[in-house]
């Protein structure tokens, strides 16, 4: 991100922001301004693409920022789609939804190209800041409001079957284990009864 002061420097923002308009232009039109449904989801999914950058740009953390990348990637995908089903229902034509979809996917790339400039070694980025993610947050939420703490194949990050399935391997090892454990102490205490058996015969022979 060297020389870059403000989102409005980024050049993929540009593009999106330019993406944006021409979308808006089109929805302007007969007959496509009569579905205000679509014309509200792919005017507002187009918008999203520039406003996440913006964001994510203002948030500080460069942790923060590939996040809100994700979202604003994610909107385009979302924007791309409306386009399909404008063109499905014939309000752009060939020639109008070609250039829009393809420019879509050139700020896809330029944005992903961004990113792993922004993040691959030796970029300049040290600190990336880790982010919590939604099943902590959510088993965080549970602590504090039961007073308990989460289950243990929770903190080992195990799915639940796995977890099922080494707690019984552990079960049956420690079966295993006292078994062992209890034939042992078996076989000596039977080799200690014999053994003093032998010594009661010893002290009192058979006078007869």
């Amino acid at each position: 991100m060297a020389g870059v002061r403000n989102f409005t420097d980024l050049k993929f923002w540009q593009r999106s922001r330019q993406w944006s308009k021409s979308i808006f232009q089109f929805t302007k039109n007969a007959p496509f301004r009569s579905d205000k449904r679509l014309v509200i989801q792919i005017n507002d999914s187009s918008s999203s693409v520039v406003a996440n950058i913006a964001e994510g740009f203002g948030r500080g953390t460069q942790g923060e920022f590939v996040q809100f990348i994700g979202y604003a990637i994610g909107s385009l995908n979302e924007t791309q789609a409306h386009l399909c089903v404008a063109y499905d229902r014939e309000y752009l034509t060939r020639d109008q939804f070609g250039p829009l979809f393809l420019e879509g996917t050139e700020i896809r790339k330029m944005t992903i190209a961004f990113l792993k400039s922004m993040t691959k070694q030796g970029s300049g980025v040290k600190h990336i800041k880790k982010l919590k993610s939604w099943t902590d947050e959510v088993w965080e939420s549970w602590e504090k409001a039961t007073g308990k703490e989460r289950p243990d194949w929770i903190k080992q990050g195990l799915p639940y079957p796995n977890f099922l399935k080494d707690q019984e391997k552990r079960e049956k090892e420690h079966q295993r284990r006292e078994k062992e454990k209890n034939t042992s102490d078996g076989e000596e205490n039977k080799s200690d009864g014999e053994e003093k058996k032998r010594d009661v015969e010893r002290d009192n022979p058979d006078c007869d």
